[in-house]
């Protein structure tokens, strides 16, 4: 690519596709069938970097990983390509109650999952965590719109950018996504977080959504949203606020006997091909709009 193709901002290139989401460190955009496109935001080189490490490992990890992450086709210092999955946890939770569509202020839940399914998800979750547990890893942020969902509504953890080492300090995400107890990377804080989420998927609601600044003192001081004693996942979330687990695998190996976590076992198999050819569809696709971009140039 020409040097003076450096001054044009490489989100120039894909600016006509469709807008999917944007997070702390990049855009996503949906660029082709089955791929979507996460650009580098300004100034996040860094936590860039760190989400393409984390990929690294898990692609070069012998034996594989569960194959309970999105997979990544291709990667830039400024752009990353990977599997464009057709849902989210946070999109499916706002499709089953009726909201603000501005302030999302929940008027009524509608609808909950099928507890198989919430089931199925737990054990999925779990076992990619436990496995980035084993490489002395956390994902760093678990919250419904970082797991995504497959065609067959297989759940898929996504976002790597806040990815950090076990003991590592823990800047503090919000309640209820982050443990208030704990200021350093663990088991107990991604089992927090884990908590949260199942409470959400369960209840149709966050913890203490109605409760606003309120709720962050309510979890400091370790008051919970009321939890049903003959719910196996209210016991659940309960014991994953305590930090009941010593590790990420206890937590996987009790969501493994969950009713439903046997539907976990129908995720299909990582297949190298596929991602061997969208690799090589991701590589066509950017030297098409490059060679665009570079005619356009004066």
């Amino acid at each position: 690519m020409p040097e003076r193709l450096d001054r044009y901002y490489p989100r120039s290139l894909f600016n006509k596709f469709e807008y999917i989401s944007g997070g702390a460190t990049g855009w996503v955009f949906d660029v082709a069938p089955g791929i979507a496109l996460k650009f580098l935001r300004p100034g996040c080189e860094e936590e860039f970097r760190r989400e393409s490490e984390t990929y690294t490992l898990i692609e070069r990890s012998d034996p594989p990983p569960p194959p309970h992450f999105i997979q990544s086709f291709l990667r830039l210092p400024y752009a990353h390509f990977m599997q464009l999955m057709p849902d989210s946890l946070e999109f499916r939770l706002r499709a089953n109650r009726r909201q603000d569509p501005k302030t999302l202020k929940c008027f009524e839940v509608l609808r909950l999952e099928p507890t198989a399914k919430i089931e199925q998800w737990a054990a999925e979750l779990s076992s990619a965590l436990a496995w980035l547990e084993s490489v002395g890893l956390v994902q760093g942020d678990l919250r419904p719109s970082n797991l995504l969902l497959d065609g067959e509504d297989h759940m898929k953890l996504v976002d790597f950018d806040s990815c950090a080492k076990f003991g590592d300090l823990d800047p503090g995400l919000p309640p209820p996504w982050s443990s208030p107890h704990h200021r350093r990377y663990g088991a107990e804080t991604e089992q927090y977080g884990f908590g949260s989420i199942l409470y959400n998927v369960t209840h149709g609601l966050e913890p203490y959504e109605d409760k606003g600044p309120e709720a962050v003192e309510l979890f400091r001081t370790g008051v919970f949203p009321e939890l049903m004693s003959d719910s196996q996942l209210d016991m659940l979330t309960l014991r994953c606020w305590r930090s009941e687990f010593a590790t990420l695998a206890d937590l996987a190996e009790y969501c493994a006997t969950l009713n439903g976590a046997k539907l976990a076992a129908t995720t299909n198999a990582i297949d190298t091909e596929y991602i061997s050819r969208m690799k090589t569809t991701c590589e066509e696709l950017l030297r098409t709009k490059l060679a665009d971009l570079e005619k356009e140039l004066p």
